[in-house]
């Protein structure tokens, strides 16, 4: 039977393409509203300068501001200093998060236009805000796109029923999603960075006294080049807000050739300029994949991932980190980011952030760019084979993902959004783990080879004690009954099979409200026991015996949330296929399983997929535990099982229904207890059921 596999993202509707709001002033104004404010504060200051200073031929900024004008007045002293040569802000910056701006503006009694400086921060607010009529979601969640996988239609091959997941689409930096958290289905950008208002003090391209911008972006392209730092920071700051506000402003830029400049200044000596050349360059590749492969063509991989090696600034690292995750959503761009951002991220975010003396997030280490990073890690982990082993090979990678998430396990803090980020790589890296990484299974291969080697080998194999004592007939193969002794300090990609991972993957299960991260950690479960190997028998083994995970998993089959539900039930169906689990799963699968088919569609479940895996999963669990299952047939079950193989628009149920509805009367025990019931062969043997045994 084809199932469609689980998506760690899944895709929402009646979202905006944006995850960033312009920023409300301290009196609640808009941004247009303070942009026009800031260039009619400009134009006063103007007319009352001296009319005998004349522009020079290189249209310098004047060195002075007029002294009543509080707000520009220490910006406009030193235009060339780093420290208080910043075009629109004052030299007062705190980062107070309101409703919508992570690092956003700041309210000071001295002037109500005073401003973050161009921290081009993503919203850290609540979901689902509105400003200036764009929904907008927390920019440090993932990316409005569920993580994009070309083997989104895959499934392991072999048993109908066992499910492996593909790795989970890419997605692009922050980006929005809904009140629920859940992310679209299709590939998107990051974050855009805080937009900046208007440059005072740049020449006039407009004279119109209607509140028209002082430059157009053709000017602001040209100052990128300028010699003057002031005029770089102007050039750069109005294309930052120009790309966020619009996106035909993107396409301009990328007609006038201004991403190249831009990039140049990422090396600049000035770190405002190059903070808000990073913010800018982020902006422009949110959702435009002609943008990103641009900045690709002009440097930006090594440019950015150079300055994010040598910079200490909190906002510089946020957005270069936003601008990779953006860029890590072009398949294309993926090989570069491996090789030239990916040692980088390591050195200066992971690593530090899991590891060091900060790693609690209090210190230097910003949080915002540890989430930033780990989105780029899942980009970067979907879709190819090569990826996820240069990702599996990168040293101290997989160890910091799960550390991470074990950390905010014990912390109670399961559904911080880093912790979505990890789970959803590692759940990429164990797609096709035993095809794509056989050494990691060393030790199994080994015992299983030894156990399987027929009676005149019985003496080797008998004292490892980690076989079936079930004698077998001559010519079928011994199964694993039992964990291999595992690897007490694993590292690298070890941590991806080791029961300490998978028993925090149950832990987020059980405690964990954010439905992606549930999903990602059910598919790292189900990519592990996908396989009909003694690779995955272990695995099943561990999580059902060892780490008790159907305390679990059984109670999410009945769950409200349609994609963990269906998750649930595909790897309830995975863990059966080792047929010394079948008892315990019956035992406590099996109530679970029949009451989802028990209710039918009555509650609006009308998922093809769902209800087929729980008509499979029940036949298998019920013709090898009969005995476990008889005290749960009732009239109520099979009415609903006659209905559900009678319904034409769900194909895979109805097939999967009529099949269990006739191997139940096969199975005499079963029969017998049905009879008991009053019920009769017609029920159970007729044309419906005969024709679901025909092959299609």
């Amino acid at each position: 039977m084809s199932v469609e596999p689980l998506k760690s993202a899944l895709s929402i509707g009646n979202v905006d393409d944006t995850s960033l709001a312009l920023p409300s002033g301290p009196h609640g104004r808009s941004g247009q509203q303070r942009v026009l404010e800031q260039v009619q504060t400009i134009r006063r200051s103007r007319s009352k300068k001296s009319s005998s200073s004349s522009r020079s031929a290189s249209m310098s900024l004047s060195p002075t501001s007029p002294p009543h004008d509080s707000i520009f007045s220490e910006a406009l002293k030193s235009p060339t200093s780093p420290t208080n040569g910043f075009l629109f802000f004052s030299k007062s910056i705190t980062q107070e998060k309101n409703a919508v701006m992570g690092s956003a503006a700041k309210k000071t009694a001295s002037s109500t236009h005073q401003y973050s400086a161009g921290h081009a921060a993503l919203s850290s607010g609540a979901l689902g805000q509105t400003l200036n009529g764009r929904g907008v979601s927390d920019p440090r969640s993932a990316p409005p796109q569920r993580l994009p996988s070309n083997l989104s239609a895959h499934r392991a091959e072999g048993a109908a029923s066992r499910y492996q997941l593909p790795p989970a689409p890419s997605v692009n930096g922050n980006a929005n999603g809904n009140a629920n958290g859940r992310f679209p289905a299709d590939q998107v950008d990051g974050a855009k960075a805080l937009p900046e208002s208007p440059v005072n003090g740049a020449p006039k391209t407009q004279a119109a006294s209607g509140g028209a911008a002082d430059i157009t972006m053709k000017a602001a392209v040209e100052y990128l080049s300028h010699q003057d730092e002031t005029y770089q920071h102007c050039g750069a700051s109005y294309i930052q807000h120009n790309a966020f506000i619009d996106d035909k402003a993107k396409e301009e830029v990328l007609r006038l050739n201004g991403i190249q400049p831009l990039v140049a200044l990422l090396r600049g000596s000035c770190p405002r300029v190059s903070q808000t050349a990073s913010a800018a360059l982020r902006n422009l590749s949110f959702r435009s994949d002609g943008n990103k492969e641009r900045v690709h063509r002009s440097g930006g991989v090594t440019e950015a991932a150079a300055l994010l090696r040598d910079t200490d600034s909190v906002e510089i690292q946020k957005q270069l980190t936003g601008l990779l995750w953006n860029l890590s959503s072009v398949d294309s761009l993926k090989p570069d980011l491996l090789k030239s951002a990916l040692p980088v991220l390591m050195e200066r975010v992971i690593l530090p952030y899991t590891t060091g003396p900060d790693r609690t997030g209090s210190g230097s280490q910003d949080h915002e760019v540890f989430f930033n990073a780990t989105g780029c890690l899942r980009n970067l982990s979907s879709t190819k084979q090569s990826n996820r082993q240069a990702l599996r090979k990168c040293p101290g990678l997989v160890d910091s993902l799960v550390a991470h998430v074990r950390e905010r396990v014990d912390a109670g803090t399961p559904d911080d959004k880093s912790v979505e980020n990890c789970v959803c790589t590692l759940h990429n890296l164990t797609f096709q783990l035993e095809a794509e990484a056989p050494a990691l299974f060393g030790r199994i291969a080994a015992l299983a080879q030894d156990a399987n080697r027929g009676p005149h080998s019985k003496a080797d194999a008998g004292p490892i004690g980690c076989f079936s004592p079930q004698s077998k007939p001559p010519g079928h193969e011994r199964r694993f009954d039992f964990p291999v002794v595992e690897d007490p300090q694993p590292s690298g990609a070890g941590w991806l099979i080791h029961s300490k991972t998978m028993q925090s993957y149950l832990s987020v299960l059980e405690t964990s409200q954010r439905e992606e991260t549930q999903e990602a950690c059910c598919g790292a479960l189900q990519n592990l026991t996908a396989q009909d190997s003694t690779v995955s028998s272990v695995m099943s083994h561990t999580i059902v015996q060892k780490l008790n995970g159907l305390r679990v998993i059984c109670p999410l089959v009945k769950s409200e949330k349609v994609n963990i539900q269906k998750s649930a039930v595909a790897l309830l169906g995975n863990l059966t296929k080792n047929p010394n689990l079948t008892n315990a799963i019956a035992r406590k699968a099996l109530p679970y399983l029949l009451d989802i088919l028990s209710a039918g569609t009555e509650k609006g479940n009308e998922s093809d997929d769902t209800l087929a895996m729980a008509c499979q999963t029940s036949n298998g669990l019920l013709m090898n535990q009969p005995e476990m299952g008889k005290h749960l047939l009732n009239n109520k079950l099979i009415n609903s099982l006659k209905d559900l193989s009678q319904i034409g628009y769900l194909p895979k149920s109805s097939k999967a229904a009529a099949l269990l509805l006739y191997n139940m009367w096969s199975e005499k025990d079963l029969q017998s207890a049905l009879k008991k019931q009053g019920m009769g062969k017609a029920s159970f043997v007729n044309d419906i059921t005969a024709a679901a045994l025909k092959p299609t």
